[in-house]
């Protein structure tokens, strides 16, 4: 059951970023500190930004 529910959160996730990034489509880029990115369409940063959130803490947890 813990399964089933992981999996529908997983696709409810996924599907709202699909729409968001259909409905965001414009270039933006991010600035920090004197670091500025290249400009990217609104959802495929949200959609590399998400793929580094769920890897950062399953690369965390490798080493233990």
């Amino acid at each position: 059951m813990r399964r089933l529910l992981l999996f529908l959160l997983f696709m409810l996730s996924t599907a709202a970023i699909a729409l968001f990034s259909v409905q965001n489509a414009t270039a933006v880029s991010l600035r920090f500190l004197a670091w500025q990115s290249i400009q990217l369409p609104l959802g495929l940063l949200l959609v590399l930004v998400a793929i580094l959130a769920m890897w950062i803490p399953y690369w965390a947890s490798a080493g233990r």
